[in-house]
């Protein structure tokens, strides 16, 4: 909408030309008038600026027509560079109230899309993962600077404090698939996860809620208040760190699988959908294997209970989520048939 480049390079010209008519005018009142440099250049100041203190020394008349056109150039100059700063600022606000105002409609007709609550550590690498599954997703962040450069960066983000319930609303929380709360206090964390929870109550009752904690009696209170589930970063990686150490091929393994920037292969969830072709179906009649070279881990059944290395013949019910582990590609196709 804008040329910022254009404005900013019209600013430089005008600081430019306001310098040569500055050194212009001290060259001319000290070598044609005698004036001393620093009388030189207070004149020249004052003529630009047309203040109307009274002259140094008296001038004779090329004098004062060097000074009518001094007053003539400085006021043009001066005007130029004083507009083009005004564009800038003028310009450069429009633009950000258009861009904000553009991505909060965008916002607006979002649906099934993830809130991620604090873009700190933890919350830019959630971003980096989320854009490289092609995931949607909002950023809550109550830092105007870091808010700004993730604007910059085309993330979609909602300006503002996630603890209170305009801001979640604003960024579409009653019709969010997901929230992340992952801000550094855990009282943030709490506060984020209850106001979630009852603004969803009715509208949005099956919004998942993941949020952080850093220690066990924080991750208490906040599954009270409604998370789905709690995550300490320390405690995982605690866990990583010893598997790295006494398993090392095992937790090579499992990187990789677990990587999508990483080969092919991944782990993946799939839910048995109500209807489709494979409900009903034991695993042995399922093609699972055969069709798709996928690999079912275990079997989360809607009661909650996890059936590990499911043998050949149990049988797929509608609502069983299957921990597989195969090709993208044909995790992709699996997971069309579970439909």
């Amino acid at each position: 909408m804008f040329n910022s480049d254009l404005s900013l390079g019209a600013v430089g010209r005008g600081l430019v030309f306001l310098l040569l008519v500055l050194v212009a005018g001290t060259v001319w009142f000290t070598l044609i008038e005698g004036f001393t440099v620093l009388d030189g250049l207070y004149m020249t100041v004052i003529t630009v600026s047309t203040v109307g203190f009274r002259e140094v020394h008296e001038l004779d008349a090329s004098g004062r027509l060097f000074v009518v056109g001094l007053i003539i150039c400085g006021l043009t100059v001066l005007t130029y560079t004083l507009g083009s700063v005004g564009r800038v600022i003028v310009e450069g606000t429009i633009e950000r109230f258009v861009g904000r105002q553009r991505m909060l409609r965008e916002i607006e007709h979002i649906k099934d899309h993830y809130l991620i609550c604090g873009y700190g550590r933890m919350g830019q690498i959630l971003c980096d993962e989320l854009t490289r599954e092609d995931v949607k997703f909002v950023v809550i962040e109550g830092d105007a600077e870091i808010a700004d450069r993730l604007k910059e960066k085309g993330l979609r983000v909602v300006d503002g404090d996630a603890t209170e319930d305009e801001v979640l609303r604003t960024a579409g929380v009653e019709r969010a698939k997901g929230l992340v709360a992952v801000v550094s206090r855990n009282v943030d964390n709490l506060y984020i996860t209850l106001s979630a929870r009852e603004m969803c109550r009715q509208d949005n009752p099956g919004l998942y809620i993941l949020a952080r904690a850093t220690d066990q009696h924080a991750s208490q209170k906040i599954a009270r208040a409604g998370a789905d589930r709690v995550i300490s970063p320390y405690a995982i990686g605690g866990m990583r760190i010893v598997q790295a150490l006494l398993r090392p091929t095992v937790y090579d393994f499992v990187d990789i699988a677990t990587q999508s920037s990483g080969l092919d292969l991944m782990f993946e969830e799939l839910t048995v959908g109500e209807g489709s072709r494979l409900d009903a179906v034991a695993i042995k009649d399922s093609g699972i294997r055969q069709s798709y070279d996928v690999i079912v881990i275990a079997i989360k059944k809607p009661s909650g209970r996890m059936v590990f290395n499911p043998g050949p013949d149990v049988v797929l019910q509608s609502g069983d989520v299957l921990i597989t582990l195969g090709d993208k590609e044909q995790l992709s196709r699996l997971a069309t048939s579970l439909r």
